[in-house]
Parts: C-alpha cells; sequence; structure tokens
C-alpha cells in the first residue's frame, strides 16, 4: 500500500541535501550544514514507518518484502556511484590509497560504511576526510543497520500490544537512546558521530510522528508554525559549527524542527512556498543521488588539487545535479518497475550480486597491493616515503607515560657507543627531525638520545589548552612532561641539548597558553622559551635550537602534490611561499632575535636553507617527498634523511661546527 505523496517532504529533502553541499564545499554561513543528515533521518524513519504499520496492519508485511523495496529504492543509483567513482579511483589514486579506497568499498556495499569511518577514517571533521571519497555512505550505513532492527521490533510489538501504545515504546525508546547518545558523545566524539545506536533516536523521532493523532488548527497558525520549523533549521545550520557538541542533545533541535513541519505539514502539505515550489520538489526527488554524487566530485576536484573557489564550486554543484538527474532518470526510475518482481529476484540480482562483485574486486586489490605496475616505479617508491612514519618507527621514543621519559639504550641516534654526546628534546616535530640528526650524528661520530612528546615542545612553567567542541580543555600531558623534563634536567648533564618544535601554533588560534604571570599569549611563550634555555643552558655545554619547516596548509599544497602532478599530467605549484612561511613565523622569530641576545651561545641550526630560496620552499628533496601523507606539517622519516644528507653534502655538519667550539 502506497501513501500520498507530500511535496513538502521532497521540499526538506531539497533543504537537507543543499545544506549538506554547502557545507561540504567549505561554505562557513553554513558551517552547521551537516544537520542535513539528520533531517533525512527524521523524514526517512516517518515514512519508513508510515509504510510498514500500513503494511503490518493489512497482513501484506513481510521481511523479504521490506529489503526488496530497499533495494529497489536504493541500489540503481548506490551501485551506479560506486561504479563510476572506482573506474576513476582505478586511473588516479595511488596503490595505497586504492587499497584503502576498496578497503571503504567493501564496507560500503554491505552498508557497513559508517563502522569503516569510524575505525580507520576517524573525526568527520578532520582535514583527513576530504581524501576519502566514500565518507558520506556513513549516513547510509546507519539507515540500514537501523532498518535491521526496526521492522522486527515493530512486528513483534504489534503482533503482541494495540497500536494506541507504540508512542509509549518510541518515546521509552528515543529517551533511552537519547541518554546513550550523551554518554558515548562525552566518551568519544568522533565515533560516536558515525555510530548507529549514538543516531537511532533520530530515525525514531521520525516514527513518532505516525503514532500522533493529526492536529486540528487554523490554516493561518499551521503555516506559522512551519515557517517556524524551517527557521530553525536555518538558523541552526547556521550556528552550529564542528566545535558544537554532536549528535546528542544538540541533534534535538534539527530532528524536533523537522519533525514539527512533517507532523503539521501533514494538515496543509502543499502550501509552503519554499518546501512546496517546483524547484524545491524537483531537487528533493534527485536528492538522494545528489547526495550520493556531490562528495566524490568534491574529492575528485581535490585530488587533481583544483582550488575550491567560487568558480569551481559552482561547476561542483551543477555537475552534481547533471549526474544526480541522469542517475535518476535512467537508473532509479526506470528500475522501479522491478518492485513487482519476486523477493529473492530483486535481493538476489540487485543487491547480492553487485556486493559479491565489488567485495570480490577489492580483495584482488588488497592482494595486489594496489596494482603498482598501474604506474612508474618511481611513483611507488615515492608513495613509501609518503608513508614512513617517524612516530612508528621510533614508536620506542615517542608518548611515553609523560612523567617517564624513555629509555636511552631504546633511542640511540647515530654512532652506537656508550656516551650519549646530544639530547634531543621537543614534540612531534623533534621526533619527525631524527633522521635527519641521525644522518648527522653518524658523520660527526655522535650519539643522540631522543625523548619526544607530542604537542609538547618544552616551555616550562607552561600550561597548554587546546581548543575541544567550543571550550578549552587542558593538555595535561604537556606540563606534565616538560615538568618530568625539568627535573631531569637538573640531575643531568650532556655536551649537548638539541630544541625542536613545532612553534607556528603557538602564534596563532589553535593553542592557548597560560602561566600565571602574563596575559599576552606571545609573552607567554617568551617566558616559557626564556625559562627552558635558562634550564638547558645549566645541563649542557651547548644548546641547539632546530628551525621549523613550512606548514603546507598556509597556502594548501598538497603533500603528494609532486608525485599527483605526475600521474595527473598536470603542472602544480608544488612549493610554499617564502614570504608566507616567515609572516606565519614572524612573532616567534622576534622572539628568537631576544633569545640570542641574552643566550648569545645558542645556536640555530635552519634545515629549510635546503629547501628554500629567496621566494619559495620546495616540497620534496632529492626526489623524495619530505612530508607525510595527508600531513600538512609533519615530515616523514625518507624525506627527513634525504633533508639531513643534502644539508651535509651542501653546507657541511652543523654538528661538528657545533662539537668543535
Amino acid at each position: 500500500m502506497s501513501i500520498a505523496y507530500r511535496p513538502d517532504i521532497d521540499g526538506l529533502r531539497a533543504i537537507a541535501v543543499s545544506l549538506v553541499i554547502f557545507n561540504h564545499l567549505g561554505w562557513s554561513l553554513f558551517s552547521g550544514g551537516y544537520i542535513g543528515v539528520d533531517i533525512f533521518f527524521v523524514i526517512s524513519g516517518y515514512l519508513i514507518t508510515t509504510i510498514l504499520t500500513r503494511d503490518m496492519q493489512s497482513q501484506q508485511f513481510s521481511v523479504a518484502r521490506f529489503y526488496k523495496k530497499r533495494v529497489v529504492r536504493l541500489a540503481p543509483a548506490y551501485f551506479t556511484v560506486l561504479t563510476m567513482v572506482s573506474l576513476i579511483a582505478w586511473q588516479v589514486m595511488f596503490p595505497g590509497e586504492l587499497t584503502e579506497y576498496f578497503k571503504s568499498v567493501m564496507y560500503a556495499t554491505v552498508l557497513m560504511a559508517n563502522l569503516y569511518m569510524r575505525n580507520e577514517v576517524g573525526d568527520y571533521f578532520s582535514p583527513n576526510v576530504e581524501n576519502v571519497p566514500l565518507l558520506h555512505l556513513w549516513s547510509l550505513g546507519v539507515e540500514e543497520q537501523f532498518y535491521i532492527f526496526w521492522p522486527l521490533i515493530l512486528w513483534l510489538f504489534l503482533s503482541k500490544a494495540s497500536r494506541k501504545y507504540l508512542w509509549l515504546l518510541i518515546s521509552t525508546l528515543i529517551i533511552a537512546l537519547l541518554f546513550y547518545a550523551q554518554y558515548r558523545l562525552a566518551e568519544n566524539s568522533a565515533k560516536a558521530y558515525y555510530s548507529m545506536p549514538v543516531r537511532a533516536f533520530e530515525l525514531l523521532i521520525g516514527t513518532l510522528i505516525t503514532c500522533l493523532p493529526q492536529l486540528k488548527l487554523p490554516k493561518r497558525l499551521l503555516q506559522v508554525l512551519i515557517w517556524l520549523g524551517v527557521i530553525v533549521l536555518f538558523t541552526v545550520a547556521i550556528y552550529f559549527d564542528e566545535q558544537t557538541p554532536f549528535p546528542g542533545l544538540m541533534a534535538l533541535i534539527p530532528c524536533l524542527a523537522t519533525a514539527v513541519i512533517i507532523y503539521l505539514g501533514q494538515s496543509l502539505p502543499a502550501t509552503n512556498i519554499l518546501l512546496s515550489n517546483q524547484l524545491s520538489t524537483w531537487i528533493g526527488k534527485i536528492s538522494y543521488p545528489l547526495y550520493l554524487w556531490h562528495w566524490p566530485i568534491i574529492v575528485l576536484f581535490g585530488i587533481y588539487m583544483l582550488p575550491l573557489n567560487m568558480e569551481n564550486q559552482i561547476i561542483i554543484i551543477l555537475l552534481s545535479v547533471l549526474l544526480a538527474f541522469l542517475t535518476y532518470r535512467l537508473a532509479e526510475k526506470p528500475l522501479k518497475r522491478f518492485v513487482m518482481a519476486a523477493n529473492y529476484k530483486v535481493i538476489i540480482l540487485g543487491f547480492l550480486l553487485p556486493a559479491i562483485g565489488f567485495v570480490s574486486f577489492a580483495q584482488m586489490v588488497k592482494q595486489h597491493e594496489g596494482f603498482p605496475e598501474r604506474f612508474s616505479p618511481s611513483v611507488y617508491s615515492q608513495q613509501k616515503a609518503l608513508h614512513a612514519y617517524a612516530h612508528v618507527i621510533r614508536s620506542n621514543c615517542m608518548d611515553t607515560a609523560p612523567e617517564t621519559l624513555p629509555k636511552a639504550q631504546d633511542c640511540v641516534l647515530g654512532a652506537h657507543k656508550e656516551e650519549i654526546d646530544f639530547l634531543l628534546i621537543g614534540d612531534s616535530h623533534a621526533n619527525a627531525y631524527t633522521a635527519m640528526l641521525d644522518e648527522w650524528a653518524k658523520d660527526a661520530n655522535l650519539r643522540g638520545y631522543d625523548i619526544a612528546q607530542s604537542s609538547t615542545f618544552y616551555l616550562p612553567g607552561v600550561q597548554r589548552f587546546d581548543l575541544k567542541q567550543n571550550h578549552w580543555d587542558e593538555l595535561s600531558k604537556f606540563q606534565q612532561r616538560n615538568e618530568a623534563l625539568t627535573k631531569y634536567l637538573a640531575e643531568n648533564h650532556y655536551p649537548m641539548i638539541i630544541l625542536a618544535g613545532s612553534y607556528a601554533p603557538y602564534f596563532s588560534d589553535e593553542v592557548r597558553l597560560k602561566d600565571g604571570i602574563h596575559q599576552d599569549q606571545k609573552e607567554i611563550f617568551k617566558a616559557g622559551l626564556m625559562k627552558a634555555l635558562e634550564i638547558t643552558h645549566q645541563a649542557a655545554d651547548q644548546v641547539v635550537l632546530l628551525n621549523d619547516v613550512p606548514r603546507l596548509d598556509w597556502e594548501d599544497v598538497p603533500s603528494d602534490c609532486n608525485i599527483r602532478s605526475e600521474i595527473l599530467h598536470r603542472h602544480a605549484q608544488c612549493t610554499v611561499s617564502r614570504k608566507s612561511y616567515e609572516m606565519h613565523l614572524k612573532a616567534f622569530n622576534q622572539i628568537l632575535i631576544e633569545a640570542k641576545q641574552q643566550y648569545p651561545n645558542l645556536k640555530v641550526i635552519d634545515p629549510n636553507k635546503v629547501i628554500c630560496d629567496e621566494k619559495v620552499c620546495q616540497i620534496m628533496v632529492n626526489h623524495v617527498p619530505l612530508y607525510r601523507l595527508k600531513d600538512d606539517n609533519h615530515i616523514n622519516d625518507q624525506g627527513s634523511r634525504q633533508l639531513g644528507i643534502e644539508y651535509l653534502k651542501r653546507f657541511g655538519n652543523p654538528l661538528k661546527d657545533i662539537q668543535a667550539k
């Protein structure tokens, strides 16, 4: 039994998909546009439950028939997009990327993309997601996992109890799952975002509408209330952002607003000009394939290193709409007739066979390690460099318990001998420099001992705070490690201590510092650095500070820019301007000048002499990518080593110069 067409619901779909697209395009006005997915969840819960309850009441419900309808509704567009994206991925993705992509295909094919994104990709708002073409399919995974359980729960309940009590079951589930969602959000917001149990209350809000009696209110009042609901949706889309604690309680706002619009729209479904006009309903009809197409197209533009400027954003929107319309006309509509075919035929031909095909091909890609023979051997070797992570290679020396320093015998740089000649302390950028320092130390017959902890440049007496969900959380390990270092340095003496770290974040909005004395961020950093230099000068004969490399996000340069230009036959500008580098580190360099005046023997080594000239800084050394894959500020281990080798060739050994003094 079909239900009456609701043009206002297609209008809601149009709003939902538009908000998602605008958000994914980076339109700051719609920083909360991700709520479009929540609108879809409420709509889906309402429509599916309306159909299920009618089928159950008319004795027409069967599990097989329900899933056949889901296959007819979802599979044509789903597998069309998956096929086309996979063909393009084969052409443009590196071996490792292709392997990872087809791993996501396997999960997406069996409608578990949300589990892959939760476990393998992480934070939905992280820059790491920008090269994940199937990221958006997490929402379909949530929906279909919900529909594994909900029809059975509904059928069992209606077979034992009257429908008039269904609202009580649904309300109880909503409250219980909302509490669960809030708990999981506090525990791990990144993983909670993709979780079906966390999102289930949103779909259930849609199901609750089907239990409510239709209101008899004046038409004018209904119109006002519906418009208020629409205004709430746009207000939330504008004022929410990636720092908003979401989902959980905050998700109630867009979900309830959507539910109000759907519920009241039962009384006047075609009178809201925003929801029921021809353009809105047309977009609503193609909203599903439009949702499927838009994100892979955005990712493809990124792979081709095309900027998301206004011109390209318009192209993306138009291309997404065109492909969505073609998919709707050539795949979705024609294949709807198969809803009359036998259940088993539709499920086997429409879902199982395509799924087996995709999973089998994905396994083949994994077995052949992404088919590296698609590209030249140099591409494969460069890709290996992009994946060479110092924090993995030297994991014993990185991120141990903050108050416990790693063992010296496990953290040898350079010569393997008894006496330790230098101590390296700092954050993950110090860790990334270890291969470079290893080359220098071997050349000078020195032994180094490296101690590093993420996000912890040595600033004694300073607290660090990071912004999380609109409030500043103290990074307690920062102060704990620095207190442990201060104690250690008071009890030990070395010929040389090398300080290294990422300096730019301390002069941006990324972090906040406190020392109980100064108010200005720059003054706090300066006081902490001066204290660090005082302590290290007492604990060493020579103190060295390493300059940091440029950050690629200053100019939106991908770390694999050179290699991608090679395989795509593009001539991209794979450099960072020297001007940008100097501008972002201007405050730090001013402090460094004062530090040199106070500590004349402080030695500053600048590895950027290898990669930077007066105008630009390169992101490759000796045909080896310098940075890590999808990382805009950490150099990879192989690039670090080549940086050290090239520095030796061109400028000599800076550690020998220090040793001689």
